[in-house]
């Protein structure tokens, strides 16, 4: 029997939690993940904090990860907007608390970050996707020379293992199934050898992005951080800033060439960029359908499903030597 290792705490726990550990006042409310199980507080004096709850099964190496990041980030990228650790009472980042089952669980206090998810930025003007791509290409700048030992983890959402989603392929409609496999098939073909590698943020989708003023101000949730292929960065980056709109290269352009005129792609970067959105695009929409069916009552697990499905069919149109000349076209290359 599989054992559930999914963090049920309650309001009024997440209430006693920050009080308990962190001295904290505060009215809770849940937040969506898709692993953890997020809070956020509110302090009487308008102060706001997130409370994360690991899986009872987390490995504490890639909690120490995340933290090492956010300070690395901070000291190297300090114009960007990013979450920091908020130690216990006790000193610690990182607390071990106990649910209802007995099961145990890491927990830690983030700052809240003030501003709008890239989601509900709306409109997506060229300078709020340009900003993107330059915000993008500084946290990466900052994260070249990083290194830890827990960096190098499998992990499902790195792009380069989105051939292990394929295994939910039978979930999604038939007419997306070969749609799929044919985009997947342009991911096969990546030189993941000709491409530079670092620890990378992996998952800047449009909830994980944060806006003021009309420009990308920093990012959310390090919870997907992986030693990889720089590039998916920009990849992840580009797959979900292009939903919803009626020309993705055309939305696409101002993100690349922003981020290449801070962080220079290589040529191999740029021939891989279009293989590796797909191949995340895929991964998004399988993952959804096995998500939607094994958390049934949890809207989040929906909640890109529709613009990705739409999305697939727009790209599947699009020759992938006519999206590989556009985003060397956005680089300044011909």
């Amino acid at each position: 029997m599989t054992i559930d290792t999914t963090p049920r705490f309650t309001i009024a726990d997440g209430e006693r939690l920050g009080r308990e550990f962190f001295g904290l006042s505060a009215v809770a409310a849940s937040l969506p993940s898709e692993r953890d199980q997020n809070f956020a507080l509110t302090t009487v004096a308008g102060e706001k904090f997130v409370l994360k709850i690991a899986k009872s099964d987390e490995d504490p190496a890639v909690l120490q990860l995340q933290a090492a990041v956010l300070k690395h980030a901070a000291q190297h990228a300090p114009n960007l907007a990013l979450p920091r650790l908020v130690p216990a009472r006790s000193g610690e980042e990182c607390v071990t608390v106990t649910d209802a089952r007995g099961q145990t669980h890491l927990m830690r206090l983030m700052t809240w970050i003030d501003g709008d998810v890239f989601a509900h930025a709306l409109p997506h003007t060229e300078t709020l996707l340009a900003s993107l791509g330059t915000a993008m290409a500084d946290l990466d700048v900052a994260l070249q020379d990083f290194s830890h030992p827990a960096m190098h983890r499998e992990l499902h959402w790195d792009v380069r293992h989105a051939d292990l989603a394929l295994k939910h392929l039978p979930l999604l409609l038939k007419e997306q199934q070969p749609v799929v496999r044919q985009l997947m098939d342009a991911w096969q073909a990546i030189d993941w050898q000709g491409l530079r590698h670092s620890v990378i943020h992996g998952d800047a989708n449009d909830y994980n992005v944060l806006v003021r003023d009309g420009r990308v101000a920093g990012f959310l949730d390090f919870g997907d951080m992986v030693h990889s292929a720089t590039v998916c960065d920009l990849a992840v980056a580009l797959t979900y800033a292009v939903l919803d709109k009626p020309d993705p290269l055309a939305a696409a352009t101002p993100i690349v060439a922003a981020y290449h005129r801070r962080l220079p792609l290589t040529a191999a970067e740029i021939d891989a960029l279009y293989p590796l959105t797909t191949g995340r695009l895929c991964m998004s929409l399988c993952y959804a359908a096995y998500n939607a069916r094994a958390k049934s009552g949890d809207a989040y697990q929906l909640i890109s499903a529709g613009p990705a499905s739409a999305l697939l069919q727009q790209l599947s149109v699009i020759p992938g030597a006519t999206a590989r000349a556009a985003m060397h076209r956005a680089c300044g290359i011909s």
